[in-house]
């Protein structure tokens, strides 16, 4: 079986080719004169007798590399085979310095940067990638006055409609032929060292537990295997060369990007397939200073301690379920995605996590997207809201002092899974030591003084104020701060992630104009006017008024004043002067930067659209959009 396959267009090279295979003993080659029309057809017969490389040159080779994927080493010539040929020419011309064009495809030639001085003649060289330009470029030699033309077979055809120009063919001889046959020789050799290492690579792959996916620069899945197919709950065959966000939409497309273009050396995050936990691991394949793709390692996170069906049943039965996840955040800014791809990471963890965010921010979905990301996925999910309860209550309902309830302390109740405390900044001292207990040394306080082994569970918490502010007030313990804060997530308010609004806006539309079979949609100042709104409720605010006004609306498109209306009637502003409170009617900051622009300049809208840096036609628009006179 020869691994290298040499096709020339004459027995003169085919002769060159077989002195140098026997004089440097290369074994597995193979030598063959074809027709130019016959290349193709010779090169793949040589690829279905085994053959890794082709060698071949000029127009055939052209022609191999289109048709055919085998890899191909061309025969270009050398600065000696050029010499050779300018002394034939000169001999045919009978000229010292005759003007002597070269044409062949692009890979024919070497460097012609001082031929000219070398051989003493004048040398013109014409190449092509498209053959359809030989007659062309034989046609243009001619014109700048060619006394011979050097070429292939196509070449001295085209030149029989120039009698009065030499034509001399381009013979290729014993030096390039070696070279391409030392290309190949050590492409044969890469070729053999790689697929050794495909074959290592694939058995490493086999022999581990973990899912494995290997993908390249442009995010394709070269290599899997069958962890990965059985993860996945596809065949390889499905899967090999597509896209990774087709095989595994579950996992954020920037982070594979992150990792592609250098930015993190490692990335390790969690998705969901299923009803089960990952944890995904996103490392470079690194090769001579530079990326050429990545691979992924996907680890099954191991549940608690008791059976995940028993505890599922239970969850389902006393409601403890959790249904929040990642992927029901759709955000656009980057500091909220930050704040998930934290939150991915800290699922991998038992340790505790705090979520500082303001009233409505998507603090609760966090929360209990690190539980189904974790560990304790499969294990119970309460919530205890601190906020507004005496001290004798919270001490009642996180650790069942003096309570009547017979299902127990929420911390009892929590076991083997997870436990969000919301507002933890309203947690009362003597609270605060218990959790300490708890958290830190695995005891669980029913009283001040009776302490049992507490059972694991991981607890969550959110806050509004930051903690550290507290401890400065005396209002939270130190010890406690530092064990929570060390897992923190802060959430941005909306107002400061504006570029999440029209998506959230169309998202809530589609829910309720389904809800209450409306058609109901908004106008581009609608929309703008949904933006501009401070929201300080957040995701919460703007759900229920997306709802309220789906539910209400009396035409199909709302405008700019129907969200101002709707805004000052539903959250009006109120000042107090001298003890007296009075609701101020909502203004669009729009339209006070407007009136004070105006009176800034006397009501001059000339002046007051160049202030604005607007046109005076625009100006006017804007002041009848809000009525200002």
């Amino acid at each position: 079986m020869s691994k290298i396959h040499v096709l020339v267009p004459s027995q003169e090279l085919a002769d060159y080719a077989l002195q140098i295979i026997a004089e440097e003993k290369m074994d597995s080659c193979q030598v063959e004169v074809i027709r130019t029309s016959h290349a193709v057809q010779a090169a793949r017969d040589a690829i279905s007798n085994g053959a890794n490389v082709i060698v071949a040159r000029g127009l055939q080779a052209d022609f191999i590399r289109e048709y055919t994927k085998i890899p191909l080493v061309n025969i270009s010539m050398t600065g000696q085979e050029v010499g050779l040929l300018v002394e034939e020419a000169k001999r045919m011309t009978k000229k010292e310095n005759p003007v002597i064009a070269f044409i062949g495809h692009y890979t024919m030639f070497p460097d012609s940067s001082y031929m000219n001085e070398i051989f003493h003649a004048q040398l013109l060289f014409y190449t092509y990638e498209d053959r359809s330009r030989i007659e062309a470029l034989v046609q243009k030699a001619a014109a700048q006055g060619a006394d011979i033309v050097v070429g292939g077979e196509r070449v001295l055809k085209c030149m029989q409609q120039y009698p009065l120009v030499q034509a001399l063919f381009l013979r290729t001889r014993e030096d390039s032929l070696r070279k391409a046959l030392h290309v190949a020789r050590k492409m044969v050799y890469t070729s053999q060292v790689e697929k050794e290492n495909n074959a290592q690579f694939m058995t490493v792959l086999e022999t581990v537990y973990n899912g494995v996916l290997k993908v390249d620069m442009e995010k394709n899945v070269t290599a899997a295997n069958h962890a990965a197919a059985w993860i996945l709950n596809r065949t390889e065959a499905t899967f090999i060369g597509k896209k990774l966000y087709e095989v595994m939409p579950q996992l954020e497309e920037s982070y594979l990007d992150q990792v592609l273009l250098g930015e993190r050396e490692i990335l390790t995050t969690t998705v969901r397939i299923g009803r089960d936990s990952y944890m995904v691991s996103i490392a470079p394949i690194a090769y001579d200073g530079g990326i050429t793709g990545v691979i992924i390692s996907i680890h099954k996170i191991p549940t608690g301690s008791r059976k995940s069906q028993d505890l599922f049943e239970d969850n389902l039965l006393f409601g403890y379920l959790s249904t929040g996840d990642f992927c029901k955040i759709d955000t656009r800014s980057e500091r909220m995605k930050k704040c998930i791809e934290l939150a991915r990471a800290y699922a991998l963890s038992s340790a505790p996590v705090i979520i500082y965010g303001e009233t409505g921010t998507e603090k609760e979905v966090l929360a209990q997207g690190i539980h189904n990301n974790g560990y304790q996925k499969n294990s119970h999910y309460l919530t205890v809201n601190c906020s507004g309860m005496t001290q004798e209550q919270q001490l009642a309902v996180l650790f069942g002092e003096g309570s009547t309830d017979t299902k127990g302390a929420a911390l009892e109740r929590a076991a083997f899974g997870t436990l969000l405390i919301r507002d933890i900044d309203e947690l009362c001292l003597r609270c605060q030591y218990r959790l300490l207990r708890v958290m830190r040394y695995k005891v669980f306080m029913k009283t001040d003084i009776e302490e049992v082994p507490a059972m694991e569970v991981r607890i969550i918490a959110t806050a509004r104020e930051e903690l550290a502010q507290k401890v400065r007030k005396g209002q939270f313990r130190e010890d406690l701060y530092y064990l929570l804060n060390a897992f923190a997530i802060h959430l941005p308010p909306l107002r400061e992630r504006r570029e999440d609004i029209p998506g959230m806006v169309q998202s809530y539309f589609r829910q309720y104009n389904k809800k209450y079979s409306k058609r109901v949609s908004l106008t581009k100042g609608g929309m703008d006017a949904m933006c501009a709104a401070r929201w300080d409720g957040n995701a919460l605010q703007l759900e229920r008024f997306c709802e309220r006004l789906v539910l209400t609306a009396h035409k199909r498109n709302m405008d700019e004043v129907c969200i101002h209306n709707l805004l000052q009637e539903l959250y009006p502003k109120t000042e107090t002067h001298e003890g007296i409170k009075s609701v101020v009617v909502y203004e669009p900051p729009e339209k006070v930067q407007l009136e004070q622009a105006l009176a800034q300049c006397n009501s001059n809208r000339q002046k007051t659209a160049e202030l604005l840096g607007i046109s005076t036609a625009t100006l006017w628009r804007k002041m009848k959009k809000y009525g200002i006179g």
